[in-house]
């Protein structure tokens, strides 16, 4: 029988998880080298009181397993002449095979050579292509799991999950009998992930949904013939819709679920959790066939609490992993392809709902679309396939703010309210109120109502109409662009500075060797920072202050940043400090951000000036852009900012964000630039602190015995900083590490730079927690803070 070629979600799924399986493979090969070859060194320990064939032969009879299962996977297809078959999985072991090996060539030359030394292959042994050494990946095993996942789009479950435990045993006893770190299992298997994933989704996959003929069928088998049977071009999430006609005359809707619909679902619910919180999804049912059964059950339910909902009429099984649900057809049309709806509607409709939450039953998908309107004009619910029973104040909230926010969308808000009000009690709305919010709602309600903008209005009717009590709305996203950005920073940082950590004793031993008196100049000059911290922060202030209690807000200051991130607990703290000085709270938040602004400017200025100087260096070994080659570069951005400012877009930003923050500045450095002494100690202090930390840095440099030129030191420390400040993480943690490290081994030896940046974090950011912690407690017992 001839199925039609789909292209499912779920391989978009397979294709994000099999590059990340590849990008974690590589990951780990390189932070964990030494960890994997000890293993497999323990393994081979463990195995060598064995006799030699127990070694090879498991390994050698399951390589022989897979490549038969490959071998007679192919030559069935061929004989079968499914040759598009054939084609899909020939591309598909063939293009994991060649990945695999590439992944394994690049995880080669990450490891270190003491592991790439255990991939010299013996006399005799098999190394081709790469002249007398093996390689870390298996493309017999990149090239079977492709087949693999390509074959599941039409072999049954069963089959499927055999064929996948062959694979696994043959990974593990290959690993356990080869004696090498497994560092290409991982990639291996995102390899074939990959391959296989791309494959489907470019020549699609066979539909395994229950076509016409499984769907008659599988009616047939629980009495009910069916006469015609046709699809329906319907709105129906996680379902085929169709709808027949029996030998009585009378319509039957049917929902057919097959494999892609659960997966699809499941790929929802991960989605949701992934990027959300307190969803109120439980676990999902282990099998499709629960799933039926539960909506076949809270359909039941909900009948007999006189909900107007259709009649079941049959469940049965269908196709390959496939179920069938039959309804009574109801004559209409669903909610959603109304442009009206009278108040006797809405008030059914309310009505319904609130009969169905007094028994605890979450319906948990009342868009406009589960809402039947029949041909007199009276409301049905419609697919429970999303439902509760016992549901939580939550789904019940939500299942109320759901259809607030989709009536609203075509009755608009006061009608929606309204309706809501007459038909429900208070603590129905009330339930609502945190979850009146975009991420609460379907993509649908939420794209009908208008987001956020269409929200207010029916939270506002609420407070005011109806006397429901204000509630913030529920904090639901779990992951937002910061978070992103954040686990990338820790990602990278991790990536550098785990392999530099690994060999923990040696870099224990290289800092014994340090300068003292190099090692005090820096300390010395980290102190320096906070002095000229202080200054700088004062010559913002308009208002005389002492200089000792500033000194210890300062330090105070820095303690909060270790522990906030994007310098946010130093902010509050100065702030704070200013207004138990009497200092207003506008002149204080004018003073903190003045201060940011002089600190940024003298930043990118001792960078130009060092830009300039290295480039005029004649014996620097890191290649510098020439002047002419920057004031290309200033000209080239001018004119695209001035091009940019030329879009409505841009405009719109610069006027509303960026104008009024200039603005505000320029005005408050007009009034410092009155007092010259005030000028002097807000850009004086600012620039010593950029110089005392890059005096910092080149100290710990000297003490490991650096000799790079100082304008090219002041210039990767300059760049390393400003990348190191934009991390979310606090004080910077990590990036900063690893920004340095990065930027210094372009110049020193990894034996100067890695020591070197770790006795520079030291004596900035660890030495300075505890005087920090004991600043913070004295300004609070003396209520400064």
């Amino acid at each position: 029988m001839h199925r039609a070629h789909v292209r499912s979600p779920v391989d978009v799924l397979r294709l994000v998880v099999g590059g990340i399986l590849v990008t974690g493979g590589l990951a780990v090969a390189n932070i964990f080298d030494s960890t994997l070859l000890g293993l497999s060194e323990d393994g081979a320990s463990a195995i060598e009181p064995l006799p030699d064939w127990a070694h090879d032969l498991p390994a050698a009879i399951l390589a022989v397993g897979v490549a038969v299962a490959v071998g007679g996977a192919l030559a069935w297809a061929l004989a079968t002449t499914r040759f598009r078959r054939f084609g899909m999985l020939a591309s598909g072991f063939v293009g994991a095979s060649l990945l695999s090996l590439g992944v394994g060539e690049l995880i080669f030359d990450l490891v270190d050579v003491s592991v790439r030394a255990v991939f010299q292959a013996e006399d005799g042994d098999f190394a081709l292509p790469f002249a007398g050494e093996e390689r870390p990946g298996d493309p017999l095993l990149a090239g079977a799991v492709a087949m693999l996942v390509v074959s599941g789009s039409f072999l049954p479950r069963g089959t499927t999950r055999r064929l996948g435990g062959l694979l696994a045993l043959y990974a593990a006893i290959s690993i356990w009998s080869s004696g090498l770190p497994a560092l290409g299992l991982v990639a291996d298997l995102g390899s074939g992930m990959l391959v296989a994933s791309v494959m489907l989704l470019v020549f699609g996959r066979h539909d395994l949904a229950p076509d016409e003929q499984e769907i008659a069928a599988a009616l047939r088998s629980v009495g009910l013939d069916l006469q015609h049977l046709g699809r329906l071009d319907v709105d129906a999430r996680a379902s085929a819709p169709w709808v027949g006609t029996t030998e009585e005359g009378s319509q039957v809707f049917v929902k057919a679920l097959g494999r892609d619909e659960r997966s699809a679902d499941l790929l929802f619910r991960a989605y949701r959790w992934i990027r959300l919180r307190k969803t109120g999804d439980h676990r999902p049912f282990v099998s499709l066939q629960r799933a039926v059964e539960h909506e076949a059950l809270v359909s039941l339910q909900a009948a007999a609490l006189g909900i107007r909902t259709p009649r079941i009429v049959g469940v049965a099984d269908a196709g390959v992993d496939g179920m069938v649900l039959a309804y009574e057809a109801i004559d209409g049309g669903s909610a959603d392809g109304f442009d009206e709806l009278d108040d006797d509607a809405l008030v059914a409709i309310w009505s319904m709902v609130s009969r169905l939450h007094k028994k605890r039953i979450a319906h948990r998908d009342l868009r406009l679309a589960n809402i039947f309107i029949d041909d007199s004009g009276i409301p049905w619910l419609i697919d429970f396939g999303f439902s509760e029973l016992a549901a939580s104040d939550q789904l019940l909230g939500t299942d109320v703010a759901e259809l607030l926010a989709s009536t609203a969308a075509v009755v608009g808000p006061e009608r929606a309210v309204g309706a809501a009000h007459v038909a429900t009690g208070l603590a129905e709305l009330t339930r609502a109120m945190p979850w009146l919010q975009p991420n609460a709602l379907s993509s649908a309600t939420r794209q009908a109502v208008g987001g956020e903008k269409g929200l207010a209005p029916i939270r506002s009717l609420l407070i005011h109409g109806c006397g429901v009590p204000e509630e913030d709305p529920v904090k639901l996203e779990r992951v937002d662009g910061k978070t992103l950005f954040l686990l990338a920073t820790i990602g990278l940082s991790a990536w550098f500075l785990i392999p530099q950590l690994a060999d923990i004793d040696s870099l224990w031993e290289q800092a014994r060797t340090a300068s003292a008196p190099w090692a005090a100049t820096a300390v010395g000059l980290s102190l320096l920072t906070y002095v000229a911290a202080t200054a700088a922060l004062l010559g913002a202030i308009p208002i005389r202050l002492r200089f000792g209690p500033a000194l210890a807000a300062q330090i105070a200051s820095s303690f909060a940043n270790r522990v906030t991130p994007a310098k946010i607990g130093g902010v509050a703290t100065n702030i704070r400090y200013f207004q138990r000085q009497g200092v207003p709270v506008a002149v204080s938040v004018t003073a903190v951000g003045l201060n940011a602004i002089a600190g940024l400017v003298m930043h990118v200025s001792l960078t130009l000036v060092f830009l300039l100087l290295a480039s005029g260096d004649d014996d620097a070994t890191l290649a510098i852009v020439s002047p002419a080659t920057i004031a290309v570069a200033v000209a080239v951005l001018v004119v695209v900012i001035l091009g940019s400012s030329a879009l409505p877009v841009t405009r719109r930003l610069l006027t509303t964000h960026v104008v009024p923050q200039l603005q505000a500045g320029w005005v408050s450095i007009r009034a410092i630039g009155r007092s010259p002494s005030r000028l002097v100690l807000l850009l004086g202090g600012s620039g010593v602190i950029t110089l005392a930390y890059l005096g910092a840095m080149v100290a710990s440099l000297e003490a490991f015995g650096s000799t790079a030129s100082f304008p090219i030191v002041a210039l990767l420390f300059l760049t390393a900083s400003a990348v190191a400040n934009a991390a979310p993480t606090p004080g910077g943690i990590g990036a900063a590490e690893a920004a340095l490290i990065a930027a210094f081994s372009t110049v020193e030896e990894a034996t100067i730079a890695i020591p070197a940046v770790f006795l520079y974090r030291l004596v900035t950011f660890w030495l300075p927690i505890l005087p920090g912690w004991a600043a913070m407690s004295y300004l609070r017992r003396t209520e400064r803070i």
